[in-house]
């Protein structure tokens, strides 16, 4: 979701370690990383008796809630990594439990409020938390609450953290999250009283420059859980090489984005992020250390990579393809009713023309993000008619490989045909000697920004006939063009992660949606309303987008899916949206999993429970219990 990422400051990464060897590596997981290594000695503890099973999870202020001498206990075995956090926003409050109101530190915390990477409980989506600790200056509120923020946080810096972890929330039964980077859209990585793994510090990285496994033969890098997409990037352009990744480079690769599926500005050319996973190291449900690869644990490395995060098990590092670093050349440009003197149908008829090339575009490798603004700006009109300025933006369009000139060849016959409509625009191009530097010339360096307090959305992947054939692609531009005559933002993208190439090693391949490999845009759509409204309100707001809104995009490509790192938390059936073989990776869930220790919002198996919220939202403010059958 790159209209989220923005300009800040790098934040230091001299603690990375890079490992170089020449060894080939065949059949068989590449060497531990230190913090792998450091594990429990007895790691397997026995099952709890269903009998003993408790309708919600153990939360604060139950009976069963751990003592502070437990929690201590915890604590002795990690040497100190458990920590209780509390709200960064806490300090702008004078009336609440932590007494620990501080001005100065309150303003620092406003001006730096999207820093969620370095926190071990904040989040980039706080609605999904409940919005309960927010800087008064950016939100009228008068107080400060745990709400769904976890209580407890495990600092892990090995695997024996992990273990220890996920033995005491199974044995006492109490709710179990992961975190990373806070980069969640769903609220995943939250949890009213729970105990949460934080794995932003599991920092290495390996560099194989001959690695070989079955389906694949090449450079290779393995990366701890905690690497984000800037570490890894800077790691490959060193050596002359990239990797796949996100838009926004303060991602963790190695955690929910690529066991999510993974969509890259690469797309076109080497797929999706979980393609090109080669091996897994994970901590399991039973406390075990593991290896997923495709001659070990293969049901659950076919699983790992898009079945989504949160509920096989906590990821601990990743071993992922290397490419050949290449040219790019980058261009940009937009169109709109009044910039162009144009009208309204005009507007629409350029994108049905831009939409009628992207299997040709995609063909010669190309990828582009797309953006239209219904009113002119990313701005949100709630229940507005007909927008009097809608604008088209792409920024940007990359072909992979292409010099300048070839580049312009690509979509010349395009640009032609806008001129034709009398759209007259041009594209403004710019040439990299490497993708790296291409890529940080349009989104620069970045952090990620809050998403505002009082926004949904919910996500489409469009199949290649809906731009092929013409009667389908009419169909297409009409549902959008009502859409965003609603008042509602676009943020897209164009390319084809077929299984050609993408080409995951394993028999099976993985996990990824089919809709993926059929798909020619990842279209993602915005929902917005005021935020002084009442919950019941907002609730059915939220729900009529889910069902009203989106199934203008649902009847026009049946059997399509959503991706669910992006998708609604209302999203309809999200069991066949989000997910391709449900039933295969509900079996393996059960298989590695069979106590739901791992629950997170719309994951494989989280039918079986649901937050109880305090207002009836779908945050994760609430005791989580099981659903009554």
């Amino acid at each position: 979701m790159a209209f989220l990422c923005r300009r800040f400051p790098l934040f230091a990464t001299a603690h990375i370690l890079i490992f170089l060897s020449g060894t080939t590596w065949g059949e068989a997981s590449p060497a531990l990383f230190d913090y792998e290594n450091i594990r429990l000695r007895s790691s397997i503890r026995p099952i709890i008796n269903r009998s003993e099973y408790k309708e919600c999870r153990v939360s604060p202020g139950d009976e069963d809630w751990p003592d502070d001498a437990s929690w201590n206990e915890l604590n002795n075995t990690m040497n100190g990594a458990l920590l209780k956090p509390i709200p960064v926003a806490s300090v702008c409050y004078n009336s609440t439990s932590y007494n620990n109101f501080e001005a100065g530190n309150c303003e620092a915390v406003t001006s730096n409020w999207s820093t969620t990477a370095k926190h071990p409980i904040e989040v980039n989506s706080p609605i999904f938390e409940g919005l309960t600790c927010i800087p008064p200056a950016s939100l009228n509120t008068n107080g400060c609450t745990q709400g769904g923020f976890p209580v407890y946080v495990v600092n892990a810096s090995n695997v024996a953290h992990i273990q220890a972890a996920v033995n005491f929330a199974r044995e006492k039964q109490i709710r179990l999250v992961i975190k990373n980077t806070g980069h969640d859209m769903s609220g995943k990585s939250l949890g009213g009283g729970a105990l949460s793994i934080w794995t932003h510090h599991l920092k290495n990285i390996a560099f194989y420059p001959n690695y070989t496994t079955d389906g694949y033969s090449g450079p290779a890098f393995k990366a701890g859980a905690g690497v984000q997409a800037k570490e890894i990037y800077d790691a490959a352009f060193d050596r002359g090489l990239m990797v796949v990744g996100g838009v926004c480079d303060s991602v963790g690769l190695f955690g929910g984005y690529s066991q999510g599926g993974g969509h890259s500005m690469l797309g076109s050319l080497h797929g999706m992020g979980a393609d090109q996973v080669l091996s897994i190291q994970v901590v399991t449900a039973d406390g075990n250390f593991i290896t997923a690869s495709p001659t070990e644990n293969t049901d659950l490395f076919w699983a790992l990579r898009g079945g989504g995060a949160g509920t096989f098990g906590v990821v601990t590092s990743m071993t992922v393809k290397a490419f050949k670093d290449i040219e790019m050349t980058v261009g940009t440009l937009e169109w709109s009713v009044k910039g162009n003197n144009i009208s309204i149908d005009t507007f629409w008829q350029g994108v049905s023309s831009f939409f009628s090339y992207f299997d040709n575009f995609t063909e010669q490798g190309s990828s582009a993000q797309w953006n239209i603004f219904p009113n002119g700006s990313l701005s949100f009109s709630e229940g507005s008619p007909l927008l009097a300025n809608p604008r088209f933006q792409i920024m940007p369009f990359m072909t992979p490989g292409k010099p300048l000139e070839e580049a312009k060849k690509i979509t010349a016959p395009w640009l032609a045909e806008m001129n034709v409509l009398g759209i007259n625009i041009t594209m403004d191009w710019n040439h990299f000697p490497s993708y790296h530097t291409a890529y940080y010339s349009v989104f620069s360096s970045t952090d990620v920004a809050i998403m505002p307090y009082s926004m949904s959305y919910a996500s489409r992947l469009v199949p290649r006939e809906n731009f092929n054939k013409s009667q389908k692609l009419n169909e297409t531009v009409a549902a959008y063009r009502k859409i965003s005559e609603a008042g509602h933002f676009f943020n897209a993208y164009m390319y084809a992660p077929t299984l050609k190439a993408g080409a995951p090693v394993g028999p099976d391949g993985n996990a990824i949606h089919p809709a993926w490999r059929n798909g020619l845009s990842h279209t993602i759509i915005f929902q917005q309303w005021n935020q002084t409204i009442a919950p019941d309100q907002q609730m059915k707001i939220r729900q009529d987008f889910a069902t009203d809104v989106m199934k203008q995009l649902r009847d026009i490509t049946p059997g399509a899916g959503s991706y669910g790192n992006e998708g609604d938390v209302l999203e309809p059936d999200f069991q066949h949206s989000f997910y391709g073989d449900y039933e295969k990776l509900l079996k393996i869930k059960g298989k590695y999993d069979p106590d739901d220790v791992f629950w997170a919002v719309t994951a494989v198996g989280s039918e079986g429970w649901a937050v109880r919220s305090v207002d009836g939202l779908p945050t994760q403010n609430g005791p989580l219990c099981r659903v009554s059958t």
